[in-house]
């Protein structure tokens, strides 16, 4: 058998069919399986400029931040100073030359001068002489002796008088004052004049040319006829205004000029009057009138400090280790028993509601603090008994470390 026949059996053979179920079966062996693929990794991306810009502001905000609160970083120190509140009535006893139990006490006056201008409410007929200043000169090797009533003329004829004798000396001059010799406005003369003497004229005497006198002052006060007085009830008036007016000027005066480590009795305060004038005087003709008075303002203070310490020792709020100021003590109730002018003891009877508060000095615990590097508010208590209560806080409050210098210490009083 050749092979061509060989060949040709084998390909003429039809292979049987295959049936749906092995088909399935083959396509379900072939299909393929379902594997769940990753997404690829994203590229790391590099910091824009303006991340880096940001984050450049931020760190150098907060590197500031921290800088400055190191420099600038502070311990604060809130103290409060033992206090109390307590009513009283006491008697306490004032002197010049205290003892036992007394207290000194001294005065203090204040010198003051005080005018107005008033109005005359009088009407009357009157008439007056008008009066006025003048220099008389002697140009004479001798004194020369003037009588009362000697008289003195001016260039338009009229006649002015002296009220009382003088000696003009030699080669000198004096001062007098003349009247005119009768009432009437005509007198009064505005301007400055010269005054010849009539009498020594009408004697043919030398000295006529070397004695005379020249006005220094107006001569006015001439009047005849129906006008305003200044009367004696406006001068009392003007007197009780002026008066009024100088004593409680001068009182708020004399409170500012006390000083400050003492303290005035309000009720001792009185003005005493030295010396007053009125121009023109009373009776005069005038429309208005002016009244000056010179006086002083006199009133007894104490050591406030004295009186402080007196108190607290009487209340049971004294400490040898510090002083016990009173905080109200212009509220107190102060009432002078015996006080006279001039006196050299009185009693005062003080009552009211007393602020006591222990006197705290802040320059020197300051420097005691910085100096014992103190932070702890019990060893504060133990060394300053004048306080009640003491706070310690810092800035920045995570910074806990004492200030090199004095100008890292806050110290604050306050009050209870």
């Amino acid at each position: 058998m050749n092979n061509s026949n060989f060949q040709r059996k084998v390909s003429d053979i039809i292979p049987p069919s295959k049936s749906r179920t092995e088909v399935k079966k083959q396509l379900d062996i072939e299909k393929p399986v379902n594997i769940h693929v990753l997404p690829p990794r994203p590229k790391k991306q590099k910091l824009s400029f303006r991340n880096w810009k940001m984050l450049f502001i931020i760190s150098g905000i907060l590197f500031i931040y921290i800088f400055s609160s190191l420099i600038f970083s502070k311990i604060k120190f809130d103290l409060t100073p033992k206090s109390a509140l307590l009513l009283i009535d006491e008697t306490v006893e004032f002197s010049k030359n205290p003892r036992n139990s007394e207290l000194l006490f001294s005065e203090i006056s204040l010198a003051s001068k005080k005018n107005g201008e008033f109005q005359s409410t009088e009407k009357r007929t009157v008439a007056s002489k008008a009066k006025g200043t003048i220099i008389v000169k002697n140009d004479s090797n001798e004194a020369q002796v003037l009588v009362t009533n000697t008289r003195f003329e001016s260039p338009s004829g009229k006649i002015y008088r002296i009220e009382k004798q003088i000696v003009v000396p030699k080669l000198g001059s004096l001062e007098v004052e003349i009247v005119a010799d009768k009432a009437g406005p005509e007198y009064n003369e505005e301007n400055i004049v010269d005054f010849t003497l009539p009498g020594l004229k009408e004697q043919n005497s030398p000295k006529f040319k070397i004695i005379y006198g020249k006005s220094k002052t107006k001569i006015v006060g001439g009047f005849s006829g129906s006008s305003l007085v200044v009367s004696e009830n406006d001068v009392k008036n003007a007197r009780s205004k002026i008066l009024n007016t100088a004593s409680l000027e001068t009182k708020e005066d004399l409170v500012r000029k006390i000083p400050p480590e003492s303290f005035l009795f309000s009720q001792s305060i009185r003005y005493l009057v030295s010396e007053e004038n009125i121009e023109p005087k009373a009776g005069s003709p005038s429309e208005k009138f002016s009244f000056e008075i010179s006086g002083a303002a006199i009133g007894a203070i104490a050591n406030k400090k004295s009186l402080e310490e007196y108190l607290a020792r009487k209340n049971n709020f004294y400490d040898s280790s510090y002083h016990s100021k009173i905080k109200n003590i212009d509220d107190l109730s102060f009432e002078l028993l015996d006080f006279k002018s001039g006196t050299d003891k009185f009693k005062v009877k003080i009552k009211g509601t007393v602020q006591f508060e222990a006197e705290v000095d802040e320059k020197l615990i300051l420097e005691e603090i910085f100096k014992s590097k103190m932070n702890k508010s019990a060893s504060i208590l133990t060394t300053f008994p004048s306080l009640e209560r003491v706070k310690v806080s810092f800035r920045p409050f995570w910074f806990r470390s004492f200030p090199k210098s004095q100008d890292g210490i806050d110290i604050k009083i306050t009050s209870r």
